[in-house]
């Protein structure tokens, strides 16, 4: 399986959120060989990225995608565009928040749970994988909907705590209705600069950066303050929550405490990369912390 090429196909789902209207929102799914009988992954990347996020290319000898490797561990995954963000729809900035977000990730799932969807084949185990803001779009999703059979959230201390951002830079971001991160801070707040590779860094800015709504980024900011908002209490599957040791906008010192917050889950488990920043995939370490998320994958979900 691991020697056959990985298949490319992009989709597209149509949403339908509380304003009534319809959006599409744009997903490409990767797998090798057939897809039929392999669990999914639904990835949903962070604040200012892209699917991209979790299909960087190779760089300088070393490989950053993590959707080829999990493609060659067997998985089938879905990396979406959430809306706002890369080919997805650009609804109205203050309207797209954490909730609507969540409402058209829940739609995807479904649509790629019934059979003659978007998606001809539909999949019957699903884990729902998320990123910093992703992260806390997943749980908001998984404790609304329950739409997978696990959660994987990377990146994201709910434990309330002090950001490295000056509160006037933070006012200065919330001036538009979609926000950017200028490249200096990204490359500030996302990487260990000891750990990573300034071409990464590099190309990580000029490449697959991306905009993202003023209702998503207030959304972040409440449930960075109480994170009850993003509806832990409510998740009842199986949890992997996975940290970068050295990231230092969500620290891995809050691992612990960030466990005990879901509440009603089924079990959590926790997992620290060594070496890493907050870009997990974007750094040194990032295949130690692909092989834990496969590993826990496949042993609670029986692939």
């Amino acid at each position: 399986m691991s020697n056959l090429p990985t298949t490319v196909e992009r989709l597209v789902f149509p949403v339908t959120l509380s304003d009534g209207n319809t959006y599409d929102v744009v997903g490409y799914l990767y797998y090798r060989g057939s897809h039929k009988y392999r669990p999914l992954q639904v990835l949903v990347h962070g604040l200012t990225y892209t699917h991209e996020y979790w299909d960087m290319p190779s760089i300088g000898g070393r490989d950053y995608s993590y959707v080829e490797y999990m493609a060659k561990e067997g998985y089938a995954l879905l990396a979406l565009d959430v809306l706002g963000a890369g080919e997805s729809s650009r609804p109205d900035g203050d309207f797209l928040d954490l909730a609507e977000t969540a409402e058209s990730v829940h739609q995807v799932i479904t649509e790629m749970r019934t059979r003659g969807g978007v998606f001809k084949d539909p999949f019957t185990k699903v884990a729902l994988v998320g990123h910093s803001n992703g992260a806390i779009i997943s749980t908001f999703v998984q404790s609304t909907y329950n739409d997978a059979d696990v959660l994987v959230n990377t990146g994201f201390a709910f434990t309330p705590h002090p950001i490295p951002v000056p509160p006037e830079a933070i006012a200065a971001l919330l001036q538009t209705p979609y926000i950017a991160i200028p490249p200096e801070i990204r490359t500030d707040i996302f990487y260990d600069d000891a750990n990573a590779d300034p071409a990464v860094i590099d190309f990580d800015n000029a490449t697959i950066a991306s905009t993202y709504s003023r209702g998503q980024f207030l959304s972040l900011l409440a449930v960075s303050e109480e994170p009850s908002l993003a509806g832990l209490a409510g998740v009842t599957s199986p949890v992997l929550i996975q940290f970068g040791e050295t990231d230092e906008l969500q620290p891995a010192a809050y691992v612990d405490s960030d466990a005990a917050l879901y509440t009603n889950a089924e079990f959590v488990t926790t997992s620290i990369v060594p070496d890493t920043g907050h870009i997990l995939n974007g750094h040194f370490g990032s295949p130690a912390g692909w092989e834990e998320i496969s590993c826990w994958i496949n042993h609670n979900m029986g692939w």
